[in-house]
């Protein structure tokens, strides 16, 4: 019970984003599995802020970047400007042209390689779909 109880309590606990060197750890294969659609989403961010985006048949790439606010509680946001969508379908299922779209995302970091995806700055609305660093 009290080991039950203790890795609960470190659960809970907030990581804290600090300890992700983005500057070095944030290049290179992302991936997002929703377990829902029994789908996986790969990501692969270049330098200097190329992304490339693939699911399913749709593929898109464009330019992002990672915003860090000094405030510990606000999340880091991942911003991502799609600048060529093939409008094939993805995991959602529908085929939809992101050309032009300007897509932000809070990331609630769990661990150095592995962030929750939120649709705001303070992690209150998460979508427990989790971004996670491929070796």
């Amino acid at each position: 019970m009290i080991t039950c109880t203790l890795g609960i309590a470190f659960s809970v606990q907030a990581f804290d984003k600090n300890q992700v060197a983005l500057d070095k750890t944030f290049w290179g294969n992302w991936s997002v599995y929703n377990a829902k659609t029994q789908c996986s989403e790969k990501y692969q961010f270049n330098k200097p802020g190329q992304f490339n985006y693939t699911a399913k048949q749709k593929k898109m790439s464009g330019e992002f970047a990672i915003m860090r606010s000094k405030d510990a509680k606000e999340l880091d946001i991942l911003t991502m400007k799609v600048k060529s969508d093939n409008k094939a379908a993805s995991c959602g299922g529908q085929a939809t042209d992101y050309t032009n779209a300007d897509i932000r995302l809070g990331l609630k970091w769990v661990s150095a390689t592995t962030a929750e995806l939120c649709t705001d700055v303070a992690g209150k609305q998460c979508t427990g779909l989790y971004l996670i660093k491929q070796s």
